[in-house]
C-alpha cells in the first residue's frame, strides 16, 4: 500500500510539472532566395561564350555561422534568435543563392560550385566570396559587408579584386522582412559579382 501510494505521489508530482512549462514553441525556419529582377551589367554580352565560373568558397563570420538568426544590437552587442532559424546553414543558403543569381545573369549552362571535381580550362574562372558581416541592425535596415575575387583557375591568377557594402531597409524583429531583404542585397552582390567578370578581361 505504502508503494502505491509513493507512486501515485510521483505521478502528481511529474504531471504538475509538466502543467507549469505548457505547451512547447514552435520554431520559425526561414529561407534565402533568389532574385527575379536582376539587372545585368552593360558589357557583359561581351563574355566569350566558353566562358565557366565557378562560385565559392563563400566564407561568413563565425559569430554568423548558427543555425540561430543574428541580429546586431547597440555597440557589441548581438541577438541570437533561440526560436528564429535558417532554414539550411548561412553559408551554404549564400552560396546557393549567389550561384543561382549569377547563373541567371551569365547563363545557367557556365556557372558550377567550386570546388568542383574537374580539370579547368582556360576558360575557367573562379569567384570566392568572403562575407565579413551580415545582420540586421537595431534600426531594422539588413546590412551586408563583402569581398570578393575572381581568379583564373588555369593558372592560378587572381586577375580582380572587390568589395562593397549593402543596406537595405526591414522591420525590426520580422525576420521575414529581414530574410526578403538580405535576399535583395545578395542579387546586387551577384550583379557587381557578374560585373566584376567583365573587368577581369582588361586586367
Amino acid at each position: 500500500m505504502k508503494n502505491i501510494l509513493v507512486f501515485i505521489c510521483l505521478t502528481l508530482v511529474l504531471t504538475a510539472c509538466a502543467g507549469i512549462g505548457g505547451p512547447s514553441v514552435p520554431t520559425n525556419f526561414y529561407v534565402l532566395k533568389t532574385s527575379d529582377n536582376l539587372t545585368p551589367p552593360k558589357g557583359l554580352v561581351s563574355l566569350d561564350t566558353g566562358l565557366n565560373v565557378g562560385i565559392g568558397p563563400v566564407q561568413i563570420p563565425g559569430y554568423a555561422d548558427r543555425a540561430q538568426i543574428v541580429t546586431f544590437g547597440t555597440g557589441s552587442e548581438i541577438t541570437v534568435a533561440d526560436l528564429d532559424h535558417w532554414a539550411e546553414p548561412l553559408g551554404d543558403a549564400i552560396k546557393r543563392v549567389l550561384s543561382g543569381n549569377v547563373a541567371s545573369l551569365i547563363g545557367e549552362t557556365r556557372v558550377f560550385s567550386y570546388p568542383a571535381d574537374f580539370r579547368p580550362d582556360k576558360q575557367s574562372i573562379q569567384i570566392a566570396v568572403e562575407i565579413i558581416d551580415v545582420a540586421q541592425l537595431d534600426n531594422g535596415e539588413a546590412y551586408l559587408s563583402a569581398r570578393w575575387h575572381v581568379r583564373r583557375l588555369f593558372d592560378n591568377t587572381v586577375v580582380l579584386r572587390s568589395a562593397n557594402t549593402y543596406k537595405a531597409s526591414s522591420v525590426a524583429g520580422n525576420y521575414d522582412s529581414y530574410a526578403d531583404a538580405l535576399s535583395g542585397l545578395l542579387g546586387r552582390l551577384a550583379e557587381d559579382m557578374a560585373a566584376s567578370l567583365e573587368k577581369a578581361k582588361t586586367s
